[in-house]
């Protein structure tokens, strides 16, 4: 009866309580920040981008363990063995959070690493206990769980009693190594677990309901700024990026191409063969050319303006550059018809180019002059291109200016 009060006391006591407070309280910052890394990296983002994300996540964690020593410095209320156990527990709460949220290598290397870096681990005299076998068992299951929370991740979060599983292991291999060091009373360490358990547990459902809101915010933040019909961005996506990149390209340093163009008689798509083709020619189009905007290092945006009217932008692209892209486009959809319903449609586009000039007060002037130039295309017959006023058909240069 006294190892079982005893237990209690741990699980529900003051310390215990302000120290899940402060965990749990880390645990939802970690995780907010964790969805916003995860959006700013892919797997084809560059090798420095992903290094540094991987760095500040690493740095993340580190200040959240400092956090919570700094907390325990604050608790004189309790025994050394209960608060030492307490902040233990905290810091692997952080450790096996940090391995489940992350997808970070260098978190997988500390968490294998740590168990022979803290005092008195490091010491030899461990290894020559005799508990050294006892040691050996525990870390080596410890690697195991670890290897696998790294790389089964998608089932951890479908599966709820692997996670559980996973979590436990965790926390009895660590437990373990940290009696063999430091001997707490066996009360102590059952009272540690459970306390270990109850965080995860009350973190796991942090995670998920956030999980749940940030896919929430990222379904609305796709139906606010991408189109439906098509999957590229939209008007009012365009009407905030289109402002950002001017301001960003107003010293003309670097030059940035705009490009308009619409689908040549699309309204007899449309009255032709009916609205639901008219919808596929879009599709077409637009996945034809969001295709060739990702050709190489090309990085352009597009953008549904309205109808069958589309916008992109080239930052660090000129018109000359512009209209390399442009033909691209052309070869591809002339290789690519759109067949339906024993059809084969051909379709084709005109262009209006311009780049951004220092003159430029606003993207508004930019705007006016691309659809000038689009509207040029369109009165010289159609499926062609019109760049800084000079109309052209595919696969012309453009004439240099002396």
């Amino acid at each position: 009866m006294g190892n079982l009060a005893e237990i209690v006391r741990i699980c529900f006591s003051t310390n215990a309580l302000m120290t899940g407070f402060v965990t749990i309280g880390l645990i939802t910052i970690i995780t907010y920040i964790a969805f916003m890394l995860e959006r700013k990296v892919s797997e084809s983002s560059p090798f420095w981008q992903k290094g540094s994300i991987n760095v500040a996540e690493i740095v993340l964690l580190l200040v959240a363990v400092l956090i919570i020593n700094l907390v325990f410095r604050s608790l004189t209320n309790g025994t050394k063995v209960e608060l030492g156990g307490l902040l233990a527990n905290a810091e692997l709460t952080i450790l096996f959070y940090g391995l489940f949220i992350f997808n970070n290598r260098l978190i997988v290397l500390m968490n294998i690493l740590l168990p022979f870096f803290y005092h008195p681990s490091f010491d030899i005299a461990r290894m020559m206990g005799p508990n050294w076998w006892l040691f050996i068992i525990a870390y080596l299951i410890l690697v195991i769980v670890i290897d696998y929370l790294y790389g089964h991740k998608d089932e951890l979060i479908v599966y709820n009693y692997r996670y559980l599983s996973s979590q436990l292991l965790f926390g009895i291999c660590w437990w373990t190594i940290l009696w063999i060091d430091y001997r707490f009373p066996i009360a102590d360490i059952i009272g540690m677990l459970i306390l270990f358990e109850i965080y995860m547990l009350v973190v796991r459902i942090i995670e998920q309901k956030m999980s749940t809101y940030m896919h929430a915010y990222t379904d609305l933040e796709v139906k606010v700024n991408y189109d439906a019909l098509t999957g590229v961005r939209n008007r009012a996506n365009f009407n905030k990026v289109s402002k950002d990149e001017f301001e960003k390209f107003a010293d003309n340093s670097k030059p940035m191409a705009i490009l308009m163009f619409d689908i040549d008689h699309f309204k007899e798509f449309n009255d032709h063969y009916g609205h639901e083709i008219g919808d596929e020619v879009l599709r077409h189009v637009s996945h034809i050319v969001e295709r060739e905007l990702h050709v190489g290092k090309t990085n352009g945006l597009l953008f549904r303006y309205g109808g069958e009217e589309f916008i992109i932008l080239l930052p660090n692209k000129d018109v000359d550059q512009a209209s390399q892209i442009i033909n691209r486009i052309d070869r591809t959809l002339k290789d690519m018809p759109l067949f339906i319903q024993g059809n084969r449609l051909d379709v084709t586009l005109c262009f209006g180019v311009t780049q951004q000039r220092i003159d430029d007060q606003s993207f508004e002037d930019i705007f006016k002059r691309v659809d000038e130039y689009l509207y040029e295309s369109k009165r010289n017959g159609r499926n062609k291109m019109t760049i800084e006023g000079e109309t052209l058909n595919y696969g012309q240069v453009i004439k240099k200016s002396s």
